[in-house]
């Protein structure tokens, strides 16, 4: 499983933004460096993981702009379903500058006093006020449930670059395991504004960001950044596989391997290592139908994992195999004998 093994490490590493940097940010991070308010807040949230949002723009040269905004938890572009008229935007926009230098959330707040109607249009069209969750007593660490298993998220700074991140870890009992994977991450400039998390369904939401400065030169930047649960549970199952690979326990490894794909459907890479270990066992076809799986879904990573996999050296030669991991030609000396 050679490709697939050095990610292990990865796998496991807080400062790994795999999860994260695939998908559509809420938020653009080139907005960091600009002199600016951009804030966001979540308004609402539904019980399968679709948020509502609030966002403030107030940009140089521009009047103030004040949206609530329908967010999907599949990473899609938010959908507008409310914008303030301009004197509301003003209003709003003048409270954060006077009190932007405080390094909490403030725009949801704003809003509920300066703009009502938004949070009962959010109300109206399904996503019902749900507070941040509770972080363990002097903590920044929060308990869910994952798809499958109980976990446990937490938030922290991270260097190189520097910023916010989710991470996500395994709960056995009440103690969360060492190894993290991250969910999402939000760059930071100054200040760190006190994050705040959310979870319903399988997601997870982070508002994080930084403040800056005063008045006119002030610059606060502070984001929604959505994180999957399910994609992350998969995650560690893979790991758990990846290590009892690594440990020669192969039963052990496609039983991992099998809840990574219970618990997202769409880990490729949880889907390939099945593969590999149904491949070890001989069972040609189960092995040949998972990598089918996990070609429609994602054909060059598949590639990427399988081209030179030793795993796979007695099956890359059936045409069909070879014809999925994009080997369309002869067989390699080695594997043709």
């Amino acid at each position: 499983m050679a490709p697939a093994m050095r990610l292990l490490s990865a796998c496991l590493c807080a400062a790994c933004a795999c999860a994260e940097m695939s998908r559509p940010p809420t938020f653009d991070a080139r907005a960091a460096g600009q002199p600016l308010i951009q804030e966001q807040a979540v308004a609402g949230l539904q019980g399968s993981g679709d948020a509502a949002l609030l966002e403030l723009i107030d940009a140089e040269g521009k009047p103030p702009a004040l949206t609530l905004q329908a967010a999907q938890r599949a990473g899609k572009p938010a959908r507008e379903l409310l914008a303030a008229p301009e004197p509301i935007a003003r209003a709003v926009a003048g409270e954060l500058r006077q009190r932007g230098a405080e390094a909490v959330p403030l725009l949801l707040a704003v809003v509920a006093a300066r703009w009502p109607e938004a949070l009962a249009k959010a109300r109206e069209a399904g996503f019902p006020s749900l507070p941040p969750l509770l972080p363990e007593p002097g903590r920044r660490r929060w308990s869910v449930r994952g798809p499958g298993i109980p976990l446990s998220l937490r938030v922290a700074e991270l260097d190189s670059p520097r910023s916010t991140a989710l991470l996500l870890a395994e709960r056995p009992g009440s103690v969360p395991s060492g190894e993290e994977v991250e969910l999402a991450r939000m760059p930071l400039w100054g200040t760190a504004v006190a994050a705040e998390v959310w979870s319903a369904g399988r997601s997870a939401w982070m508002l994080a960001g930084s403040t800056g400065g005063t008045g006119k030169d002030l610059r606060r930047t502070v984001a929604v950044r959505l994180g999957q649960l399910a994609h992350g549970e998969a995650e560690l199952h893979n790991a758990h596989g990846l290590s009892d690979y690594a440990a020669g326990d192969l039963d052990a490894a496609g039983r991992e391997f099998g809840r990574a794909m219970a618990a997202d459907p769409e880990y490729v890479d949880g889907i390939y290592n099945a593969a590999t270990v149904a491949a070890l066992a001989s069972h040609d076809d189960e092995a040949i139908a998972l990598l089918r799986r996990a070609a429609k879904l994602d054909p060059r990573r598949l590639q990427v994992l399988g081209r030179d996999d030793e795993d796979l050296k007695i099956l890359r030669k059936r045409a069909e195999v070879r014809g999925l991991l994009g080997l369309l030609r002869h067989a390699p000396a080695d594997d043709a004998k």
